[in-house]
């Protein structure tokens, strides 16, 4: 089923997809990480889900963007999975950098939050995606 979608991907939409979800994702992030001087998670008050809901809803937009008027399910959500895999690849490259610029050391809960968010925003992307697939199966 898969094999087929990524036949017949069509390229320009996800890369269209990541850049969208980059292009929202990127500056909260940043916003984020440098709120006062440090991380909002670090902080008192629970400011911190605001820029989480952002990237949340970035990813699952930036999948219903790659997967728009697509009227397979498993080739929607095979767009909405490559936009999430890539920008979250670039993302966490982007942090893997960031570290080793500031030379902040990785610790296991870093890593093990790394690969939760990632898996869940590939999930999320991949839902915006089926998203997208039932709006075009909608009538008219």
């Amino acid at each position: 089923m898969f094999g087929r979608a990524a036949d017949q991907a069509r390229w320009p939409k996800i890369l269209f997809g990541v850049i969208l979800t980059l292009a929202v994702a990127a500056p909260t992030l940043i916003i984020e990480e440098n709120w006062h001087g440090k991380p909002m998670i670090d902080q008192p008050g629970q400011l911190w889900v605001i820029p989480t809901l952002v990237v949340a809803i970035a990813f699952a937009a930036g999948g219903a963007i790659g997967a728009r008027r697509i009227t397979e399910l498993w080739e929607s959500l095979f767009h909405g999975l490559m936009v999430g895999t890539a920008a979250s690849v670039v993302l966490l490259a982007a942090d893997v950098v960031r570290r080793a610029t500031v030379h902040r050391p990785l610790s296991e809960g870093v890593t093990r939050l790394w690969v939760e968010s990632a898996l869940l925003s590939i999930v999320l992307a991949s839902l915006g995606g089926a998203f997208s697939y039932l709006r075009s199966t909608r009538p008219t």
